[in-house]
C-alpha cells in the first residue's frame, strides 16, 4: 500500500522544517519544490570574496538556545525536535547579550538585567509588572492601543527608544506600528529566553543539516520548480486518487506537468496560495479580506567588510536607539570566524523601509550609518546592500497580523513568516509556525480522510 504523498511548496527554513518532521516519521511519501535555484530562501547565504553574505536573516538565532527555534532544529525527536546535531548544526553563544551606540560610546550587557542598568530605575521596578501581564494570545478589543502607547504608562522614553530600535532591527517594525499585546509578548520573549546565537557556518549551516536529513529520509528537494496552479485532484486522470493536482514547472520548459498530493504544506505566504489555488476552492470572504488588507514588511541590509582594529569587538546585536531609520547591526564574526575571510570581520546591518523609493531610502539608511557609528568610515568597506520588498519582503505578514495558518482548505497548511506564533519573531516565529501545521495534516492523512 502507497503512502500519503505530502507535497511541501517552498524551501525556506519553515517548509524544510515541517518536510524534515514529516520525513522522520516514516509514514508519508514527501517531497519539496523550490522555485529558486538554491533551498533555503532568505535564511541561507552566498559567498563573496571569502564573505559568507546571507540574503535576508543576519546569521543570528535571537533566542539561542532555549527558543523555538533550538528546540526544533537541535530537540530530541522524543521531544518534538528534528535533533540536527547528528549532522554538525551547532548553535554557538554571542560574546554580549546586547548592545547599543549612545553619545558615541559602545555599551554591552551580559544578560537581559545587564540592559536595565543603562537605564533609570523606574523600569526596573515595572519591569515586573510587563513580565506578568498576560499576552499569549491577542487581546481583541484591547489591542486598539497601540505597543508604544502601552509601554508609555510604564516605562521611560529611553528604554522605549532603545527596545523600538531592536523591534526596527529585527522585525522592520516601530512599536507604534504593531497592536500592544503583540509588542507584550515580544518583549517578554526577550527577557525569558536565552543569549541569541550563530549558527555554526552561517545560516546556511542549518540549512545543509536540513537537507542532510531529508536525504538520509528519502526526501528531495527539488529546485527550479514553480507551482502554477493548485487543482482539485479529480481533475487530472493521474491525480484523481489524491486530494490535489498540483500544476509544477520547471525552469525553461513552458509546460507544467500534474503531480498528485495528499497534503500540501505551503512555505510561499498567504498570496501567493491564494493565485495558486482554483476557484474550485471556496475560501470565506474573512479570511480573503483579511489576507488582501496585510501588507508585507519590507526592508534594508547593508553589509560591511571591518578591518580587525575596529573599536567594537564583540558579536551582540547593537542597537542606535532614535535614528530615522537604521535599527542597528550586528558582527557575527566575532562568534563565527569563518564567516569571512581571515583578518576581515562583517557586519550586518538592517533597518525598516517607511518610503516606497527604495534607492531614496538606501541612501538615507547609508548616511544614517556613517552619522551614527564614527568609526565605520575608517574601518569599514560596503560591500552589499540588499532590498526586501514585494515578492521577496523580510516578512511576508507583519509582527500581530496573525494570519491563519489554516484558510479553510481542508488539507492545506501554511508555514513561515507569514504564520509567526503570538510574540515570536524572527526564525522563532518560523519555527513555531512548523510543529501545529505538521500535526494537522499529519492527523488528517492518518485518519485516511485524505485519500
Amino acid at each position: 500500500m502507497s503512502k500519503p504523498k505530502a507535497i511541501i511548496i517552498g524551501s525556506g527554513v519553515g517548509g524544510l522544517g515541517a518536510a524534515a518532521k514529516l520525513a522522520q516519521t516514516g509514514q508519508f511519501d514527501v517531497s519539496v519544490y523550490e522555485r529558486l535555484a538554491f533551498a533555503g530562501g532568505r535564511f541561507t547565504q552566498h559567498e563573496h570574496d571569502g564573505f559568507q553574505i546571507p540574503t535576508g536573516a543576519v546569521h543570528m538565532i535571537p533566542h539561542g538556545r532555549r527558543g523555538p527555534f533550538a528546540k526544533l532544529m537541535l530537540g530530541k525527536k522524543s521531544a518534538g525536535g528534528l535533533d540536527l546535531g547528528r549532522h554538525g548544526v551547532e548553535f554557538l553563544p554571542t560574546s554580549a547579550y546586547a548592545c547599543q551606540i549612545k553619545n558615541n560610546n559602545i555599551m554591552s550587557a551580559n544578560s537581559p538585567m545587564g540592559i536595565m542598568k543603562w537605564f533609570p530605575v523606574k523600569n526596573t521596578l515595572n519591569l515586573p509588572r510587563l513580565l506578568a501581564t498576560r499576552a499569549n494570545k491577542p487581546w481583541g478589543d484591547r489591542d486598539s492601543i497601540n505597543g508604544k502607547l502601552w509601554l508609555k504608562k510604564y516605562f521611560t522614553n529611553d528604554f522605549i527608544d532603545f527596545m523600538d530600535a531592536f523591534s526596527n532591527f529585527a522585525i522592520s517594525l516601530r512599536f507604534d506600528q504593531m497592536p500592544a499585546s503583540a509588542v507584550v509578548k515580544i518583549v517578554q520573549n526577550s527577557f525569558w529566553n536565552g543569549r541569541p546565537c550563530v549558527p555554526k557556518s552561517g545560516c546556511k549551516g542549518i540549512i545543509d543539516g536540513l537537507r542532510s536529513d531529508l536525504k538520509e529520509n528519502g526526501t528531495r528537494v527539488k529546485l527550479s520548480n514553480e507551482v502554477m496552479e493548485i487543482l482539485p485532484g479529480y481533475a487530472e486522470e493521474a491525480t484523481k486518487k489524491h486530494r490535489f493536482c498540483i500544476g509544477i514547472r520547471r525552469r525553461g520548459r513552458e509546460e507544467a506537468k500534474w503531480i498528485g498530493a495528499d497534503s500540501i504544506i505551503y512555505n510561499g505566504g498567504h498570496p501567493n496560495l491564494l493565485k495558486s489555488l482554483s476557484d474550485d476552492f471556496e475560501i470565506d470572504s474573512e479570511i480573503t479580506n483579511k489576507i488582501e488588507n496585510t501588507q508585507a514588511v519590507g526592508g534594508i541590509g547593508f553589509v560591511f567588510s571591518l578591518d580587525e582594529n575596529i573599536p567594537h569587538q564583540n558579536s551582540g546585536v547593537t542597537m542606535i536607539p532614535n535614528l530615522e531609520r537604521v535599527g542597528g547591526y550586528v558582527i557575527p564574526t566575532f562568534t563565527e570566524p569563518s564567516l569571512a575571510p581571515e583578518g576581515k570581520h562583517m557586519m550586518i546591518t538592517h533597518q525598516f523601509v517607511p518610503d516606497d523609493n527604495i534607492q531614496s531610502e538606501i541612501v538615507k539608511g547609508r548616511e544614517d550609518l556613517y552619522d551614527s557609528i564614527p568609526w565605520l568610515a575608517d574601518h569599514g568597506e560596503e560591500i552589499a546592500v540588499h532590498s526586501y520588498h514585494r515578492n521577496w519582503p523580510c516578512n511576508r505578514a507583519p509582527q500581530g497580523a496573525e494570519l491563519p495558518r489554516d484558510i479553510g482548505v481542508e488539507g492545506i497548511r501554511l508555514v513561515g513568516d507569514g504564520v509567526k506564533g503570538h510574540g515570536w519573531m524572527m526564525v522563532e516565529g518560523v519555527a513555531s509556525s512548523v510543529d501545529p501545521a505538521v500535526k494537522e495534516v499529519s492527523r488528517l492523512m492518518n485518519s485516511g480522510r485524505l485519500t
